[in-house]
């Protein structure tokens, strides 16, 4: 097959196409989910081996507070979920045949640059909608944001420093997993790259609000709307950049006035959502979508590519679409 051929078969595609190439068999995303889950219930065997050693050295149970909302049980969680990056490069190496690098972007590297730009909008959103629901709260004479036992300083101040430090690779971790391993799994099923861009985008969205426990539907619905917002970030420019800024960003703005106010065991155990925070969090996911997009369109950001394994036999066909 010549160059032309190639080019007509294999040509640029969105980010949840990538992996369907040349080496894309219908049995290559079971054997990548196969690898996940593997690497997924070894992560939660390792939690409870923690735990159960913890319960040993302190000679009791472990309190709620000590297995949420201690600075080392917070720290844990954050790493174990970063973990999933490792494993969602294991699960493409595996299962695609494709080298991990794939799976941040259509350009195969993680572009720092454009992580750091485009996390500024959903910076601006995100403080105005929480910062406008907390004082909301305050006015109708509630806690925002949670109002628990009032911790020694040294305490806050560490917790302060690992949810600052660790919190953005929890929520790179889960980026890559949902919005970069799974969505990039299911859209290789697909030939329409608009099917597989949607499909993809309903599955991830809908595991990635599942993934968080117990929860009522207000609660799922806003994070099954976080997700299906993710993806269309990944989808309109080309990787996991500002999906990463997003998730990174919405985390740190909820958790520290949280931390502070000694609400962060309560936060984390929460179960509903009321349907005024969906509503408003609908409207700052919007925005953040579409200035997100504009802003990619409008700095010529790559978002389509040739599928890796095509790229040496086409040449240098990626570029500003």
């Amino acid at each position: 097959m010549d160059d032309a051929d190639l080019a007509v078969r294999w040509g640029p595609r969105p980010y949840p196409q990538l992996l369907r190439g040349p080496r894309h068999r219908w049995w290559r995303p079971l054997v990548g989910a196969a690898v996940a889950v593997a690497g997924v219930g070894v992560l939660i065997a390792l939690i409870g081996v923690a735990y159960a050693v913890a319960e040993v050295v302190l000679g009791r149970p472990l309190t709620d507070e000590e297995l949420l909302a201690s600075p080392v049980a917070f720290l844990a969680n954050n790493l174990v979920l970063a973990a999933l990056i490792p494993l969602s490069w294991a699960a493409v190496r595996l299962g695609h045949g494709i080298g991990p690098r794939w799976v941040v972007s259509v350009m195969g590297r993680l572009r720092w640059r454009w992580l750091f730009v485009s996390g500024l909008l959903p910076a601006v959103v995100v403080l105005v909608t929480v910062g406008g629901l907390g004082l909301l709260s305050a006015a109708a004479g509630e806690e925002p944001f949670g109002s628990g036992d009032q911790r020694r300083t040294g305490a806050v101040v560490a917790l302060l420093v690992v949810v600052v430090l660790t919190t953005p690779l929890q929520a790179a971790g889960e980026e890559y997993f949902f919005r970069g391993w799974m969505s990039q799994a299911i859209g290789s099923w697909f030939r329409r790259p608009g099917v597989g861009a949607v499909v993809a985008a309903l599955v991830s969205a809908t595991a990635f609000a599942y993934a968080h426990g117990d929860q009522d539907p207000w609660l799922y619905a806003d994070r099954f709307l976080f997700g299906l917002t993710a993806s269309y970030l990944a989808w309109r420019t080309g990787g996991l950049e500002t999906g990463i800024a997003f998730h990174a960003v919405n985390n740190i703005v909820v958790f520290v006035p949280t931390v502070l106010a000694g609400g962060l065991s309560e936060s984390l155990g929460t179960t509903s959502a009321s349907p005024l925070l969906v509503v408003v969090d609908a409207v700052g996911f919007a925005v953040i979508a579409l200035g997100a997009a504009r802003m990619a369109r409008r700095r010529g950001l790559v978002r389509l590519s040739v599928p890796p394994r095509v790229e040496s036999s086409l040449g240098a066909v990626n570029g500003p679409v």
